[in-house]
């Protein structure tokens, strides 16, 4: 078993904690989620003895092999309703004993990094034209990612509407939510579970709150935790951020960027605050430029997407900003001699 951090991690990792999340809920559903783990080499005791991380690949096909023994296909609304704020480490402290929903939203999108990164996006709280708490997912869809969405909006709206409850007058504090995928079968289940309008085939996932009432103050609140809390979560935060080098920042601004568009170092020094020339300097004190780093950025997300995922070749393409198809192709048996039908067929074979 291991307890580091997996070494393939291009398209993101996420805390254990969110495993530990999982195991509570299949043990609800008396169904036994070791021999699952022993297949992908996992142990939630020693990833979390040293606080260790779970690629999003073997999260999704971890979960995904839940659903096939279980047969609940509402397995990431199961999760949410089994969420509790210590599944959210610091972050859930800090949002258990914030000054009202309105911070509480703003700090689960601040600092979701503590918890899980996805090198294509991020979380967002918005206030405008309504609050809106938005969550970033691989897309195109399939029956691997599906859970995620839900797991993610679900425990959202769970941890939300938990202290929304301590409000002097009930209300209901998500106003709609929204879903990029198209309408499950089961999508009366959905309706069922967040008691409010759920759009399916939207343009982002999220929860739409409720404005009359994210600025009250809660009761419950303690404005001194909090404070402590959310100093913790920023110090943690920054360590994060301080341990980076330049390569790293830019790899990161490059898949943040890559979708139908191949981003040049202009556009990214901009986005990381400084100039061209600037950026070429400090990549080349660390041995490194900037078109090698977009080459292997490209070439790590694609062997994630190809191994890791359901996705088309042509969906692979668009999201890596090749100009066609045939451009991706190319480069892609550049990088590994083999076409990716074969890579990916490759992987499948191992696995079975």
């Amino acid at each position: 078993m291991t307890g580091t951090v997996d070494s393939k991690v291009s398209l993101g990792d996420i805390s254990v904690n969110f495993l530990q999340q999982m195991s509570l809920t299949s043990n609800k559903l008396d169904c036994d989620i070791n021999p699952i783990l022993a297949k992908y080499n996992v142990s939630i005791a020693q990833l979390s003895a040293h606080h260790g991380r779970l690629s999003i690949p073997k999260y999704m096909r971890i979960g995904f092999e839940l659903i096939q023994q279980t047969g609940r296909e509402d397995l990431g609304l199961l999760m949410g309703e089994n969420v509790c704020f210590q599944h959210y480490g610091m972050l859930g402290f800090a949002c258990m004993s914030a000054i009202n929903i309105s911070t509480m939203a703003q700090v689960l999108a601040q600092y979701e990094s503590l918890l899980s990164q996805n090198v294509r996006g991020h979380s967002t709280f918005i206030t405008t034209p309504e609050p809106t708490l938005t969550f970033y997912s691989i897309a195109p869809y399939n029956p691997y990612n599906y859970f995620v969405v839900d797991s993610v909006l679900a425990s959202w709206f769970t941890l939300l509407t938990s202290r929304a409850m301590y409000l002097t007058q009930p209300v209901s504090i998500v106003k709609a939510v929204h879903i990029e995928y198209p309408e499950p079968k089961n999508s009366e289940r959905y309706h069922a579970f967040f008691q409010c309008p759920v759009m399916f085939n939207s343009t982002f996932n999220g929860l739409v709150l409720n404005s009359q009432h994210i600025q009250t103050p809660l009761p419950d609140a303690c404005m001194s935790s909090y404070l402590q809390a959310q100093q913790l979560c920023q110090n943690e935060l920054q360590l994060l951020q301080q341990n980076q080098d330049w390569q790293t920042k830019v790899i990161e601004k490059v898949s943040h960027n890559l979708v139908g568009n191949m981003p040049d170092i202009n556009q990214v020094a901009e986005l990381l605050g400084t100039s061209a020339w600037t950026l070429r300097r400090r990549l080349y004190k660390e041995n490194t430029n900037y078109q090698s780093i977009m080459d292997t950025t490209r070439k790590g997300l694609a062997l994630s997407y190809v191994r890791d995922t359901l996705l088309t070749f042509s969906e692979i393409s668009y999201l890596l900003g090749f100009s066609t198809p045939a451009a991706f192709y190319k480069a892609f048996r550049r990088w590994t001699e083999s076409t990716p039908k074969n890579y990916r067929h490759t992987f499948i074979n191992k696995r079975e």
